[in-house]
Order: structure tokens, then C-alpha cells, then sequence
């Protein structure tokens, strides 16, 4: 009878070992989400205001008509369940972050409930943002930006960061004089402050106009009917077009850019609409982690 009872505890205690060992327990990353509707931004953990949401999609936006160094998206989950870094390369490769062919994207991962971050970085924008580069981003940037709950200001400037380093740019010496610097830091951070202002404030009176436009032509034309993507590629378009040579009347472009989207949605080139989703990959594991 004893080695009956030996013989169960032993299978079981094998059984719970193989289950361990197998992982049949559970555990796994959390599913991939679907990619933003709109934008570059999917602030799933809801640690974003709707406009702050909007003006880190204007960034995003802008630093992709400017270049085409890098391809930067940003997303938020409260909980990413297990590694995030493999959480990050699923996102980014699921997603296609980056231009296809380029291997330039750059995925922003923050997890609330675990109180992690992660860039996830493609091979191809390895040449100029390595994985000490992104190690320092967020180091110096998002750890203590998330620790205040600065959550846009600390996504703000690692996008910033990021897009700085894709270009070549080297990161700024630390002053030996810290009087001067303070000064310097100060007036820097009120000219930013102002910048960053008057970015928000550019955005919304664009905004304004289009929609201005858009009701106009709607009035105009009762058969006129704009889906919201549409509406969406308008005001974008009309943010990037503002001179004489601009259609300013959304009857007359909406033929346009059914016929070439990528010339009037608002942005230049192969990459016209700011989409950091064209179809990216070649992420193999660079970048960093950290938590906060």
C-alpha cells in the first residue's frame, strides 16, 4: 500500500513539473492589438488625453514628411502579459512598422500594469539609432517622464529623440559649467514650450479651416457625403497645403485624391500620408527595455 501512495505522489509531482516546464499552465503574451485607425499613436492604457493623442500624431506626422530615417509608432497597454520586449516584436513586425524593403521602424511600447517600456528598434535604423541609443532614450527620458506621470511629455520627447538619432544627430554634451546650464536648460525648455504651443494652436486653427471647408462644400452640395477617413485625409492635406496653388474646396479635391491618395492626403512623396505602416520588418530584437 505504501508504494502504491509513493508511486501516485511521485506521478503527480512529475505531471506538475512537465506542466511547468511546458508552460500548459498558461503565461504567453498578451494578443496582438489591431494597428491604429487613424494615426500612429494607440494609446490602449488611456494615459493620454484626446489631445495630446492629437498632437504626438501631428509629431509623428511631420518628422515623416521630413524623413525618411525612421518610422516611428507609439502604443500603450495595461498589461502586455509576459516579455514585453517579445510582446514589442510581435506589435512591430504584426504591424509593419516602417517602410518596406527599409527596415526603419521604431516601435514605443509602454506597460502600465507591469510598469515597463520598450523600443523596439529594426535592424536597418540600427545603423544610426543602436540599442545604446535606445537604452538612453529611456533611461533618460521615458523612465522618469512615466515615474511623474508625464506620460505625453516623456513619448514627446523620446519621438523627438528617436527621430534625432535616425538622422545622425549627435546627443548634446553635458556643460561643464551647471550655472550656465540652467539658464540655457531654462530658456530652452520655455522656447520648446513655446513651440510645441504654437504647433498645437497651428493644428487646431488648420483644423478649423477644413472643417470650415468641409461644411461649405456639404451645404453646397447635399450629394456630397465624406467618409471619415476621407474627412481625416482633407484636414491633413489642408494642414501641409496652405498656399495659392492649394484645392481649398473639398468637392474639387475629393476626385483628386481618389484618383492619387498619396498626393492629396498631406504629406510628400511615397509616404504621403505620415503612416509609419508601410509594410516594415527586420525586426530581429534591437532596442531596449526598462521599467519605471
Amino acid at each position: 500500500m505504501k508504494l502504491v501512495r509513493s508511486a501516485g505522489r511521485t506521478a503527480g509531482a512529475t505531471a506538475l513539473l512537465l506542466l511547468v516546464i511546458t508552460g500548459c499552465g498558461g503565461g504567453g503574451t498578451a494578443p496582438v492589438p489591431e494597428p491604429p485607425a487613424q494615426g500612429n499613436v494607440l494609446d490602449a492604457a488611456d494615459v493620454l488625453t484626446a489631445a495630446q493623442e492629437q498632437e504626438l500624431n501631428v509629431l509623428l506626422d511631420q518628422q515623416n514628411a521630413r524623413t525618411d530615417a525612421a518610422r516611428v509608432a507609439v502604443l500603450t497597454v495595461e498589461d502586455a502579459r509576459g516579455s514585453i520586449e517579445d510582446f514589442a516584436r510581435s506589435v512591430a513586425t504584426d504591424w509593419g512598422v516602417g517602410d518596406d524593403g527599409a527596415e526603419n521602424g521604431v516601435l514605443v511600447v509602454a506597460d502600465t500594469a507591469e510598469r515597463e517600456l520598450r523600443i523596439e528598434a529594426a535592424d536597418g535604423v540600427r545603423e544610426t539609432f543602436s540599442d545604446d541609443d535606445a537604452e538612453e532614450v529611456i533611461e533618460d527620458v521615458l523612465e522618469p517622464a512615466f515615474a511623474d506621470e508625464e506620460y505625453a511629455r516623456g513619448l514627446t520627447e523620446a519621438v523627438g529623440q528617436i527621430y534625432g538619432y535616425a538622422q545622425g544627430q549627435d546627443p548634446v554634451e553635458e556643460p561643464f559649467d551647471w550655472v550656465l546650464f540652467g539658464w540655457v536648460a531654462g530658456g530652452i525648455a520655455v522656447l520648446l514650450g513655446g513651440i510645441v504651443w504654437l504647433l498645437a494652436a497651428d493644428s487646431r486653427r488648420r483644423r478649423i479651416i477644413a472643417d470650415e471647408e468641409l461644411r461649405a462644400a456639404e451645404q453646397a452640395d447635399p450629394d456630397l457625403r465624406l467618409t471619415d477617413e476621407q474627412r481625416d485625409a482633407y484636414r491633413k492635406y489642408r494642414y501641409s497645403k496652405r498656399g495659392d496653388d492649394a484645392v481649398s474646396n473639398p468637392a474639387v479635391w475629393l476626385p483628386l485624391y481618389a484618383a492619387n491618395p498619396g498626393l492629396y492626403s498631406g504629406g510628400t512623396g511615397g509616404n504621403a500620408s505620415g503612416s509609419s505602416f508601410n509594410g516594415g520588418g527586420g525586426f530581429s530584437g534591437g532596442g531596449a527595455s526598462g521599467s519605471y
